[in-house]
């Protein structure tokens, strides 16, 4: 200990010397005190030659100074000198979530006010303050569990859990004004049907769609069950052959490529109605035996490229087959789907 209390009576600068690894190093007997850098900061790590016991490794500082000091606190067994980056990260979280629910509050009031302001908007100008409510109640739905990780301010946290309400309102009533909206509109003539599908591809695409439409909806009950035995299994291959989890679950073959490879092979494919056509289908085969949901790229596809194929007759009945088995919307692109049926009228708005 005598040499830290000369160095406490001197410039802390003082009695450091370098390590053989090139980081500031001080040696007190036995004791050896070095600071190195990690972690985006600088820790310490204080080892006793003598001492079988494991070295103490600190977290990490902002600076070298810092480390070198709280070093030499923590081995005088004194009060901290300096947070720890740890610390400092989490109160600049909880201060960030504390202002975004007051910016939030700030919100609210600003889209009342347009609302209040301007009662005979077009659907057009609803638009922006309904991406703007949907936007926040999403947000308001995981958010709130980290209001309680970052220990915000129980008042905060009941104030953001209001404003989730205030949300919802808003949200029916700038909905309602769409809806109000729409009825006055004029009734739109319908597409002229001038399809440029060959005979195979329509084909292909009347088979997708008798397949969908022929085959009963799955309940939730029978899908969970089979989600279940299927993850199972999967997970039992991934143990003991070491398999991804693509391969343990028979997932198609083009998924298991680099990202690379991947993005240029989608390119393709996206314009391709034969190859989306088979992809959903196989999916839908797949989803009947395990319960899992297909993915909404490719039927999303299907929908687009038939539109572009001006044969709107089949993309009303395939979106009618497709959302008479996944008519909820859950997930941003199955959502446009409904809503892409809707405005169709594949489905009932």
């Amino acid at each position: 200990m005598a040499l830290l209390k000369w160095l406490f009576g001197r410039s802390s600068t003082k009695g450091w010397t370098v390590s053989e690894n090139g980081n500031p190093m001080l040696v007190d007997g036995s004791t050896r005190i070095t600071v190195f850098p990690q972690d985006r900061g600088w820790k310490f790590c204080i080892a006793d030659v003598e001492d079988r016991m494991e070295p103490y490794f600190s977290e990490a500082y902002s600076s070298e100074q810092d480390a070198r000091e709280e070093a030499i606190a923590y081995y005088r067994e004194e009060p901290p000198r300096h947070q720890p980056l740890s610390a400092s990260g989490a109160e600049s979280r909880r201060e960030r979530w504390e202002a975004h629910i007051r910016d939030r509050t700030k919100l609210i009031k600003e889209i009342r006010r347009f609302l209040s302001e301007n009662p005979n908007l077009g659907i057009t100008a609803l638009r922006k303050p309904e991406a703007k409510v949907d936007s926040h109640i999403k947000q308001l739905e995981w958010q709130v569990a980290e209001y309680y990780r970052a220990d915000v301010s129980p008042e905060l946290i009941q104030l953001a859990k209001r404003q989730a309400q205030t949300l919802s309102e808003l949200a029916r009533e700038i909905s309602a004004r769409i809806e109000a909206r729409q009825k006055q509109r004029p009734p739109r003539n319908a597409p002229v049907q001038d399809s440029q599908l060959t005979d195979e591809l329509a084909g292909k695409v009347d088979k997708v769609i008798g397949l969908f439409a022929n085959e009963p909806v799955m309940d939730d009950e029978k899908r969970e069950r089979l989600s279940r035995r299927s993850m199972k299994a999967a997970t039992k291959k991934m143990l003991h052959q070491g398999l991804t989890y693509g391969e343990a679950s028979g997932a198609p073959d083009f998924l298991n490529q680099d990202e690379a490879s991947f993005r240029a092979f989608m390119k393709e494919a996206d314009q391709d109605l034969s190859w989306q056509c088979d992809t959903v289908a196989d999916a839908f085969q797949r989803y009947l035996a395990t319960g899992e949901v297909p993915a909404p790229h490719y039927p999303m596809r299907i929908a687009v490229l038939l539109h572009r194929a001006r044969d709107f007759a089949r993309e009303k009945q395939f979106l009618a087959a497709w959302c008479k088995h996944f008519p909820s919307g859950n997930g941003t692109t199955y959502a446009k789907i409904v809503e892409r049926a809707k405005k169709c009228g594949a489905v009932p708005s």
